[in-house]
């Protein structure tokens, strides 16, 4: 999914700077970037979605071994 919405975001840039280029060569560097900002957006949350997925995971295995800990604490008293 990541990589449709870099796909997103070079259609948008490059689509909307080849219309505006006929203009002028400013608006159509500004409105690449105003084209690429809704697949940016996309992106940044896809990858706030990653981030929170593997911390949770990380956290599970935290959690896994602080109760083997506690088991092998438990077992020696």
């Amino acid at each position: 999914m990541l990589g449709g919405a870099w796909a997103i975001v070079l259609i948008g840039a490059t689509s909307v700077s080849i219309f505006f280029l006929k203009i002028n060569l400013f608006i159509a560097i500004l409105s690449a970037f105003l084209g690429a900002m809704p697949g940016l957006l996309i992106v940044l949350f896809l990858e706030y979605l990653v981030l929170k997925s593997e911390k949770l995971a990380e956290m599970e295995k935290q959690t896994a071994l602080m109760q083997k800990i506690l088991e092998n604490i438990a077992k020696e008293q």
